[in-house]
């Protein structure tokens, strides 16, 4: 799994325009439901048009690099909203995971918000992030 997240950020990164940044977040903490992923890479489009996100979620859960649903990117940080469809949970169940994740760049500091479709189970976690 290690392996594709890699090979899925050279190939997002490679085609990555001049003008668009790419940021690379990793989190230490996995949340009090083992859910918040350990790394979340962003790339931003020129001119802050919208964003594609890829976390190690998508990957096992075999989805494309998603469209963020909303993306607000300045001097001071980075917001991104992007969506896991239908992910599978022990015992069969599927629903959407909703992450929210904002990076302030002045403090090096990132957290990351994560939200179940149809539980009251949130959950979070911190780390930081590299432009690339």
């Amino acid at each position: 799994m290690k392996k594709l997240f890699l090979a899925t950020v050279l190939v997002i990164s490679s085609v990555a325009a001049a003008q668009s940044e790419t940021y690379r977040c990793k989190f230490h903490d996995p949340g009090r439901y083992n859910t918040i992923p350990k790394e979340v890479l962003v790339k931003v489009a020129p001119n802050n048009a919208g964003a594609e996100v890829v976390d190690p979620i998508l990957l096992s859960e075999r989805q494309a690099p998603k469209a963020a649903r909303f993306v607000d990117n300045n001097s001071k940080l980075l917001r991104v909203r992007w969506r896991v469809d239908g992910a599978t949970f022990r015992g069969g169940a599927k629903s959407d995971m909703d992450f929210s994740m904002v990076y302030r760049k002045a403090r090096n500091r990132a957290s990351i918000t994560l939200t179940i479709a149809n539980f009251d189970n949130t959950d979070s976690g911190t780390g930081h992030c590299v432009l690339e």
